[in-house]
């Protein structure tokens, strides 16, 4: 792809998105648990916290490949990125790497993985989706 270059990302747009992003899974997980939603069952739960993300990250990304109209691969692996660094900060600033009241000891490698492959795939989708739906491209 042609605009797939680093100087076509926009750093402000890509943490526009992330928040966005954010914003959207956590309204949706706060409804859903206002509602009584996620006290159904653990499989209901991590459907909702999942589909939560997933539409989260769709959303900012579909905004940030929109707005931008370039490099939606990178603005959506950036994204998740940006996820991975601010859990990887809150994490030692909240708990430490050894201490047992960090999300280290609370969430699992396998759904850390799962979750910021969920924002990866997501994020790349809502991206290129709002790429292709730019009324103008760059080239």
């Amino acid at each position: 792809m042609h605009t797939e270059h680093l100087n076509n990302v926009r750093s402000g747009w890509l943490f526009f998105g992330w928040f966005v992003a954010l914003s959207v899974a956590s309204s949706i997980v706060l409804v859903s648990a206002g509602a009584g939603l996620l006290e159904a069952s653990p499989v209901m739960e991590a459907l909702i916290v999942g589909g939560g993300v997933a539409v989260g990250w769709a959303a900012g990304g579909y905004l940030v490949g929109r707005q931008v109209a370039a490099a939606p691969i990178l603005h959506g692996v950036g994204m998740a990125v940006l996820s991975f660094v601010a859990w990887f900060v809150l994490s030692l600033a909240v708990g430490g790497l050894t201490g047992d009241t960090g999300s280290f000891a609370l969430i699992g490698t396998r759904s850390a993985a799962v979750a910021l492959l969920v924002q990866l795939v997501t994020g790349v989708i809502g991206c290129w989706a709002g790429y292709q739906a730019a009324p103008v491209r760059k080239k």
